[in-house]
This record gives C-alpha cells, structure tokens and sequence, in this order.
C-alpha cells in the first residue's frame, strides 16, 4: 500500500535480490508466507572477503606496541572499532548461521564482540559477569580455575537470562588458559543447556590448556617476544571444515 505496488511484482523482485545475494554472497533472503509472514535478511560474507579482513587484522595484531607487562596484547582499539566488530561478527556468525542458538559471553571485554554476532544472527546474548550485581535478581554461580592466574575465581549468571534447554554459543576476545571458557561451559551445565560452540578473536597458541573443548578462531598468536618486543600472529582455523 505504501508504495502503490502489487504483491506479485514484489515476490518477483525478492526472487531477483535474493539470487544475486546468494551469488556474491552477501547474504540470505528467507520468505514466510501467511499472514504474519514477510521477508527476513541474514547477513554474511565471502569467504575471500573474509580472508582479506583477517589478513588486515593480523597485521594489526603484529604490531610491537600491542605487548603489555606479563605477555598480555593489547586489543581494545580492535574490539571497541564499530566496523572492525561488525565484520568480526559477520566471519563469526557465517559458521553458525540458520542455527537456534543464543550467544554467551563474560564481562567485559567481550560484550562488545558478543553483540556482534548475536546481531548478525539476530538471536539472544547473555553476559556472565564475575562480581555479583543486586540487578542481576537470583543468580547462578559457579566456581572455576582462571587461565592467567590459576587462582579459583567465581562467575555468575542470571537465571532470567537463558532458558532451560538452550543451544549456546560462546563468544569470548582472546583464549589464553581456557579457564573462563570452561567455566561458562559449566554454567551451561547447572541451566541444563548445551554448547553449540566456541568463537574467539585470537587464540594464544603459546599456552598450555587441556584441550576440553573444540574452539574457531578468527587469529592465533604464536610467539610473543617481550624481551625483542615481536608478536607472531596465523590465521586461526576458522577457515578449517568441521570433520
């Protein structure tokens, strides 16, 4: 009514776009008929698009100036750039899409990569925190090992946020020790839902972990040389087929 046009020339029009989407990949068109029905976009992108930013984000993450006392690399420039988090969660989401799932992550460096994906997807996320806030209401609390400190440290997680039963996909900035990710996978657990899976911008591969979980990441950092001020940044395996 708005545009003066009728509804065949219309669902002709969506067939056309929805062709040309798929063919370079920029993303899905889905239809629902009925009355309540009408046309749904879910973003993606190529997977050469999706090297080429990788790529760019390697080198960025090879700079020297990124290494903090202790090892640590420096990432909040990366993830607080609103068109570096939207392609972040295009790359991400491509992996999980046309699935039922909500997003999961821990504050606070997270969050911001987390609502990226979720956006894309178009789906729920939920935020673990590690301090307890009176607006959380009743919560769920476990105990877990941290990666970077091997000190027992507590997360909570609201019994509001996620439902019983739920498919989740956790998201997290960089994967050092695996203990946060671990905890998180034992909230799951206490809210009887399962793990569809594991995405994180950059992986250590430098650290020792038991392997507890199958993980993508976007980057894997293999060396860092404090004394030289060096970092040696890969690709990470989120181009890898599942087997």
């Amino acid at each position: 009514e708005k545009y003066e046009s009728a509804k065949s020339s219309i669902s002709e029009d969506i067939v056309i776009i929805k062709r040309a989407f798929e063919e370079i990949e920029i993303g899905h068109i889905q239809t629902v008929t009925g009355a309540g029905g009408g046309v749904i976009f879910t973003p993606s992108i190529s997977t050469l698009e999706s090297k080429t930013i990788i790529e760019e984000l390697r080198d960025k993450l090879s700079e020297s100036d990124r290494i903090l006392p202790g090892g640590y690399i420096y990432l909040s420039d990366l993830l607080s750039t609103p068109a570096i988090l939207k392609n972040i969660g295009r790359i991400i989401a491509k992996s999980f899409m046309d699935q039922k799932i909500d997003v999961m992550t821990v504050a606070t460096k997270g969050v911001p990569l987390a609502n990226a994906v979720a956006n894309v997807l178009n789906v729920p996320f939920v935020i673990v925190r590690r301090d307890l806030k009176i607006t959380e209401g009743s919560t769920v609390s476990v105990n877990y090992v941290s990666g970077s400190s091997d000190r027992i440290e507590k997360m909570f997680l609201s019994k509001r946020s996620l439902k019983a039963g739920s498919r989740v996909l956790i998201v997290d900035d960089f994967l050092k020790g695996g203990g946060t990710i671990n905890g998180m996978i034992s909230l799951l657990t206490e809210f009887d839902s399962e793990l569809a899976g594991v995405a994180v911008f950059a992986d250590n591969a430098q650290e020792d972990r038991e392997q507890q979980f199958d993980y993508k990441s976007l980057l894997k950092v293999t060396n860092i040389d404090v004394k030289n001020q060096q970092i040696e940044v890969e690709v990470g395996n989120i181009f890898e087929t599942e087997k």
